[in-house]
């Protein structure tokens, strides 16, 4: 017959080898949850757009004034600092496009199966109030990829998105030259990649940018003051008719276009 010490030494490893178990299980478990979603914490739901960095990163202002970098979950644009031009395009566009339709809006956020990223980022869905998904919405317009290296639960409705986009040449999706619209059209096609054709009355730096004008000054070509190393020969633009290709936006009711680099500026032969 078992002493009972040996029995209370059985006894101890049989209740004992569970709880480490399972103190195992729920430290691995705590380490595979999403960075920053333990128990009992919460993320923000809603907030103001306070910077756009490119065309899916952005900066959200919450109610605790707080400031957090959200990146956009699904899509890929170009970024800023690309070497190549054309992807340096691509990259400006996409955020000017993110930066019409989001800067100082107040947006909603919901979430996946990871709540950050290892930069700290919040890693969202980014709606509003008339576009709805925005993560989608960019993607319909064909202003960037789906992004497939992570799972997330609207992937399928992404990849059509974009297999639309790019069926319908939207965005940079278009083959062969941008469609061509005058001065007087402008406000009719606000938020679409093309070309304005009018003729620059005048020249003048304000602010970060130098400004061509139209000749009612109800359209203007923005340069960039950083850039201007890149146009040389601005002032003899007065006078000529310009071909402007970029993406028409909005400031203070009145239509324009942020030129970045000299190709987006073409003089119309006489």
């Amino acid at each position: 017959m078992k002493s009972i010490r040996g029995y209370k030494k059985n006894f101890s490893k049989f209740i004992l080898a569970p709880i480490f178990f399972l103190a195992i299980f729920v430290f691995s478990s705590e380490r595979l949850a999403p960075r920053g979603q333990e128990r009992g914490s919460s993320f923000p739901e809603s907030g103001l757009v306070t910077a756009v960095y490119d065309g899916d990163t952005i900066k959200v202002r919450f109610k605790n004034e707080k400031e957090r970098k959200v990146r956009l979950i699904g899509i890929d644009t170009p970024e800023i600092g690309d070497s190549r031009e054309e992807a340096k395009f691509r990259a400006h566009i996409a955020r000017r496009f993110a930066f019409f339709y989001l800067y100082r809006k107040t947006v909603k956020l919901s979430y996946d199966w990871e709540i950050e990223d290892k930069y700290d980022r919040l890693l969202a869905y980014v709606w509003t109030e008339k576009q709805g998904l925005f993560n989608k919405f960019i993607l319909s317009e064909g202003f960037a990829a789906v992004f497939l290296k992570f799972p997330f639960k609207y992937r399928e409705e992404f990849i059509e998105a974009e297999r639309e986009a790019r069926e319908l040449e939207k965005g940079f999706w278009k083959k062969g030259t941008y469609p061509s619209i005058s001065v007087q059209d402008t406000r009719a096609y606000l938020g679409k990649l093309l070309s304005v054709k009018y003729m620059c009355s005048r020249v003048q730096a304000k602010g970060k940018f130098v400004f061509l004008y139209s000749s009612g000054e109800e359209f203007s070509t923005l340069v960039p003051r950083e850039n201007i190393s890149f146009f040389p020969e601005l002032k003899s633009f007065v006078g000529k008719t310009l071909i402007v290709t970029g993406f028409l936006e909005e400031y203070k009711e009145k239509p324009q276009i942020v030129a970045f680099f000299p190709r987006q500026i073409k003089i119309e032969k006489q």
